[in-house]
């Protein structure tokens, strides 16, 4: 069984927690084929989840992140405007915004990433999934929109989101834990992640629970999938050749 590399950067903030969820089911049910790098507030452990991962051919990024970056460790009130000395002495202020981007994406180069976070779907001049094809990463899988807080700026429940990270999060480890165990292409990962999405808003539509805003999260549900983006070879196995 291959090797998967987990970058998952700390947010004191919480809204990246419901994310390790991920990491204990991929642990409970690979063991050693699973290792999660659980970046912490030092620049310094940037830099080696990044070395670290040069032994792994896939690579799981696992937080927010944009058309351009990934963002790394963020601590309580790491959004505040505050001094650099501030930010260095003070764990709390920590923010590494621009962790992985169009500069250091050349550190993956080979492997498969894949970039569970906002956005990283882009391919345009800027983009980090363009940048990264073109500085030798073999595979790269973006995704799109994710909302996990609010949905495009509309109020809805805490009950709705929870539901909607509940199901994304469903979707993620299974497929993760499938096409490990199988060795799929890239396309057939994401494939595969698309039909869970898929059963999942099936399912959903056919419950009789009362969830407020069920047609806001189909919708967020169909996104989801259909946002989903390969960048270069999407033949490349997630394992080895």
């Amino acid at each position: 069984m291959c090797k998967v590399f987990a970058i998952y950067p700390t947010d004191k903030s919480h809204t990246t927690g419901f994310l390790n969820r991920i990491n204990t089911f991929e642990k409970r049910h690979l063991g050693d084929s699973w290792r999660c790098f659980k970046v912490h507030f030092q620049d310094s452990d940037h830099l080696n989840s990044i070395t670290a991962a040069k032994d792994y051919r896939l690579i799981l990024f696992m937080g927010h992140g944009g058309e351009s970056h990934l963002c790394g460790a963020c601590g309580l009130y790491g959004e505040e405007s505050v001094s650099e000395i501030a930010r260095s002495e003070n764990p709390n202020y920590y923010n590494n915004h621009n962790f992985i981007n169009t500069t250091n994406i050349k550190e993956f180069k080979d492997k498969i990433f894949c970039a569970f976070s906002c956005n990283s779907n882009r391919n345009t001049a800027k983009s980090l999934g363009r940048a990264a094809i073109q500085s030798g990463v073999r595979s790269f899988i973006g995704f799109g929109d994710i909302p996990t807080d609010y949905v495009h700026g509309k109020t809805v429940s805490k009950r709705c989101i929870a539901v909607y990270k509940g199901i994304i999060i469903r979707i993620m480890k299974y497929a993760l834990l499938f096409g490990i165990k199988e060795n799929l292409t890239v396309w057939a990962f994401v494939k595969t992640i698309k039909l869970l999405t898929t059963k999942e808003i099936q399912i959903l539509m056919k419950s009789k629970s009362k969830i407020r805003h069920k047609d806001l999260i189909l919708r967020q549900l169909v996104d989801f999938k259909n946002e989903i983006r390969i960048m270069g070879d999407v033949h490349a196995r997630l394992c080895d050749d």
